[in-house]
This record gives C-alpha cells, sequence and structure tokens, in this order.
C-alpha cells in the first residue's frame, strides 16, 4: 500500500498544509503510518483521491511507493518534520518566488513614477522661469515710472482771512505768510485784485469766497459754504465792495443754514 507524505499530498492537492489539515479534521478516515516508520504518516492513494474528488481537485500521478527500502527518501521524508515545522517549511521555500515578483512590481511603479514625476518637475522649472519674467517686467515698469517726473498736486491752499481778537483780522498768505495790512485798507482792496479766491473765517461764522471773471475791472465776488453735502451761495459784489462788515454779513447768512 502506497502511503504518500504529507508534503507530497500538499503538492498533489495544489494546497498548503494549513488547508490540508482543515479537509483532514473533515474526512471520514484517519492517517495512515508509513510501511517503513511508524512515526510517520500519511495518507493513501484511495484517501488522496477521495480529498481530491470531495474539494473538486485534480491529481497528477501519484508517486508509487519504492519496492526496496534502500532507495533515497525525500528530503521531507529524511527530515521527518512535524506539521507545523512542514508549514514553515513550505512558506521558506515559496518566499523566492515572491521576493522576485515583489521585486519586479517595485520596478515597475519607479518608471511609472519617473515618467510622472518629469512632467511635474518641466511645469516647475516653466513657472519660476514666468515669474522671473513677470518679476523683471514689473521691476522695470516700476523704474521707469519712478523715473518720470510727477506731476504736482491739483490741490490749492487758499489765503485766509481771519478774525484775531479786540476787532482786528490778519490775512494770511498760503507763501508770504503774515501779510502786513489789515482788511479795508488800500493794500486790502489792491491784494483782492491779486488773488482768485480765499478763505474767511469772522465772528459770525466762516465761508469761502472767490472771483467769478478774471478781469479786476468787472470783478464780482461770490462765497460759497458746503452745508450736508449742499453748497449754499451768497453775492459778495464786486472788489471794492468786499469789505469787513459784507463778509461778515455773508457768513452770517451762510450759517444760518447749519
Amino acid at each position: 500500500m502506497t502511503c504518500v507524505s504529507l508534503a507530497d499530498s500538499c503538492r498533489q492537492l495544489a494546497i498548503d498544509p494549513k488547508t490540508l489539515r482543515r479537509w483532514l479534521a473533515q474526512a471520514p478516515f484517519t492517517l495512515q503510518s508509513h510501511a517503513h516508520d511508524a512515526r510517520r504518516t500519511g495518507l493513501t492513494e484511495e484517501q488522496l483521491r477521495w480529498l481530491a474528488q470531495a474539494h473538486h481537485r485534480s491529481l497528477p500521478n501519484l508517486p508509487q511507493e519504492p519496492s526496496q527500502p534502500a532507495s533515497v527518501p525525500s528530503a521531507e521524508e529524511t527530515l521527518a518534520l512535524p506539521d507545523d515545522l512542514l508549514e514553515v517549511f513550505v512558506a521558506l521555500r515559496a518566499l523566492p518566488a515572491q521576493l522576485a515578483a515583489l521585486q519586479e512590481q517595485l520596478a515597475d511603479l519607479t518608471h511609472q513614477f519617473s515618467h510622472l514625476a518629469e512632467p511635474a518637475s518641466t511645469t516647475r522649472s516653466r513657472a519660476a522661469v514666468t515669474s522671473k519674467a513677470t518679476n523683471s517686467r514689473r521691476s522695470s515698469r516700476g523704474r521707469t515710472k519712478s523715473s518720470q517726473p510727477q506731476r504736482p498736486s491739483q490741490a490749492q491752499v487758499l489765503a485766509l482771512v481771519e478774525y484775531a481778537g479786540e476787532g482786528h483780522y490778519v490775512v494770511i498768505s498760503p507763501k508770504g505768510g503774515l501779510l502786513p495790512f489789515e482788511p479795508d485798507t488800500p493794500a486790502w482792496f489792491a491784494w483782492l485784485t491779486t488773488c482768485s479766491s480765499f478763505r474767511f473765517v469772522g465772528k459770525l461764522g466762516r465761508l469761502t469766497a472767490h472771483r467769478e471773471l478774471h478781469n479786476p475791472s468787472r470783478a464780482v465776488w461770490r462765497a460759497h459754504r458746503n452745508i450736508r453735502n449742499h453748497t449754499y451761495n451768497v453775492r459778495l459784489g464786486k472788489t471794492e465792495q468786499l469789505s469787513i462788515a459784507a463778509l461778515e454779513q455773508a457768513a452770517a447768512a451762510l450759517h444760518a443754514h447749519l
């Protein structure tokens, strides 16, 4: 009677030792002792065929029991390993093939990653070049703008006529500072012919006076003040009529709109 070792049975059925032990636990027979070594167990050909048929496995030609005991036994028979160590031995024998498969997968992934990383680096390089070019254009524009002369501000500082207390008024020019005369004097009316507008801050209110016509002989002055987003106007008259009394009266009239 041929006795097939457990290792040969696993190879014949193309299963691992753990699966074989599970199938044997459900089988209606027990392991057979080896004809020449009672310490070793195995399966008969009939038992092996029964397992193959029960679990839908195909069997190649079964090994025959050697007729002479002196023939060279297999490596598993020589070692006579227990089932748990036999499972480790089978797993170790499969490691080289698994390592080779992992190396192939790693080489494939490295090749794919190199193709993916190359466009990304190229994109970053192009982006860096574009950024440098943009910054260069901006800096050159900035230098061009800075080299151009700046236009003077359109804002104009007006002269100021202000009540200084005790019946005195002062005239302050943006360029000349405090002028050496007071209103209602010949110097005052001469000065009015040289300016087109001024600010007045009196005892009864304030206003901005401006001349409508540039011809001094026909000059007509008006006063205005912005109150709550609305501009109010008062006619002051010609230059010779522009006295302090007229300015105070117009300032009071504009102040009444508050």
